[in-house]
């Protein structure tokens, strides 16, 4: 595969104030820097900030506001069904990556279901309780959504169903209680919040707190059926 200079950049992920900056050349031409790169549609910050929320969320409302103007007389399943499939779907996308933990974050994704709740049950009243709304459309949280998305993919890793090397990325701990099961990990240690919230060092905490009748589940069917009834 032949690459050309001028498509490609340098990122570099860090939120020191002076990063250490090499000068990186392609077929003798110096490579531009970038703070912000969008790979597989998603944008990654060089502070690891997550601008793509903004951007995820309004790209969900804009969808969500085509799905009011085109199904306002459809039954309460008919808006159900469509939110999940063209809303939620792309809110789900990468979220094992993205999952937020800042609360401003947080909100903004869930205001996104919070607001389609109202759609689907067609229920507007400012008194009308919206965690009751998405208790009858059984729609949990897209934060805990996302938690299970993360600790899925951290099945699939420890158990080699996906080209990732565990043993690059998990130390198994050498003790266990009675209370614990077999495939905890060392937790990470961290000093920043981006590389605490960051993919292992976050799945990592939560798993090793499941119950071994999930981590030690003896499938990924199995898996994720056991997840399915769990909140987090």
């Amino acid at each position: 595969m032949d690459f050309h200079p001028q498509k490609c950049s340098v990122q570099s992920t860090t939120r020191s104030r002076l990063p250490i900056k090499h000068s990186y050349t392609l077929k003798g031409q110096v490579l531009e820097r970038s703070r912000s790169t969008r790979y597989l549609g998603v944008d990654i910050e060089s502070d690891l900030s997550w601008k793509y929320i903004d951007r995820v969320t309004k790209k969900a409302n804009s969808m969500l506001g085509f799905l009011k103007r085109n199904l306002r007389t459809s039954n309460s399943e008919t808006k159900s069904n469509a939110y999940i499939a063209m809303v939620r779907s792309n809110l789900d996308y990468c979220a094992i990556v993205w999952n937020p933990y800042q609360k401003e974050q947080v909100k903004k994704v869930e205001m996104v279901q919070r607001c389609a709740a109202r759609f689907a049950t067609n229920c507007y009243m400012n008194t009308s309780s919206v965690g009751s709304m998405l208790e009858e459309l059984d729609w949990e949280s897209l934060e805990n959504r996302g938690v299970k998305l993360q600790l899925t993919l951290l099945y699939k890793v420890v158990n080699y169903l996906v080209d990732i090397p565990c043993d690059t990325y998990l130390t198994p701990m050498s003790s266990r209680t009675r209370s614990s099961h077999t495939k905890k990990f060392r937790q990470y240690s961290t000093k920043t919040y981006g590389y605490k919230y960051s993919f292992f060092p976050r799945t990592v905490t939560v798993w090793n707190s499941l119950p071994a009748t999930v981590a030690e589940a003896p499938s990924l069917v199995s898996f994720k059926r056991e997840i399915s009834t769990l909140s987090f």
